[in-house]
């Protein structure tokens, strides 16, 4: 009789691979039959065929910026720049990825990563404030916007996104923090953000009360 030597079972009929964990059995068929169904060969989708390319060609593009930064060093060490931005990238794609089936949460989560990679790159480049007087406020208008897109585009319940349209009206606010405390020198971007999040967010308490506090209590178990 065929045996699993992985999963420790002996698999009866003609199997040529084991069912549960698709390792090759050892042993001699019975000749008993199969009893178990054929299963198809797993195919790798196309986007998981996209993802393998395009990590092929990171991979490659930084291996050549740092071919060509060897060979020709008086700039200094650029290619280091080039893998920097090649992983935030990635940082973020894979995070799209993983939060692709809740938009309203992965468009939050947008936020909050790509306005700590612009942070960390416009502290590693000199900190000319940047990241704080455009790439946060706007990032934090534009998710507003987005979520009511969303959520009226694909009819959710309020429930699957008062919650993170609130979180962003509360980062929205810090803008105005920021305004205060002279970290930004951009005022505008800062000040529409604000704005806008002050008006949202009292169109939830008003209108959307009821369900906001509902939510809450389901997530935090009150």
């Amino acid at each position: 009789m065929l045996r699993c030597e992985h999963c420790k079972v002996d698999l009866p009929g003609e199997q040529t691979r084991c069912p549960l964990c698709q390792n090759k059995p050892v042993g001699t068929p019975d000749g008993s039959g199969n009893r178990f169904p054929r299963l198809p060969n797993p195919r790798r989708t196309v986007s998981r065929v996209l993802i393998a390319w395009l990590a092929f060609g990171s991979v490659c593009a930084a291996a050549i910026c740092v071919m060509i930064n060897l060979i020709m060093p008086a700039g200094g060490w650029w290619s280091l720049f080039v893998i920097a931005g090649i992983a935030s990238l990635w940082i973020d794609v894979s995070l799209i990825v993983k939060k692709r089936k809740n938009l309203p949460k992965n468009i939050l989560w947008q936020v909050i990563i790509v306005t700590l990679i612009a942070f960390l790159w416009d502290f590693l480049t000199g900190f000319s404030g940047w990241s704080l007087n455009f790439v946060f406020p706007i990032l934090c208008s534009c998710a507003l916007l987005a979520m009511t897109i969303v959520a009226k585009a694909r009819r959710l319940d309020t429930q699957d996104y008062i919650l993170y349209l609130v979180i962003d009206c509360v980062l929205g606010i810090v803008c105005f923090i920021l305004i205060l405390t002279g970290a930004v020198r951009v005022v505008i971007p800062s000040a529409i953000s604000f704005g806008a999040s002050i008006v949202f967010l009292a169109f939830l308490l008003f209108f959307e009360g009821k369900a906001l506090w509902t939510e809450i209590q389901r997530r935090f178990h009150l």
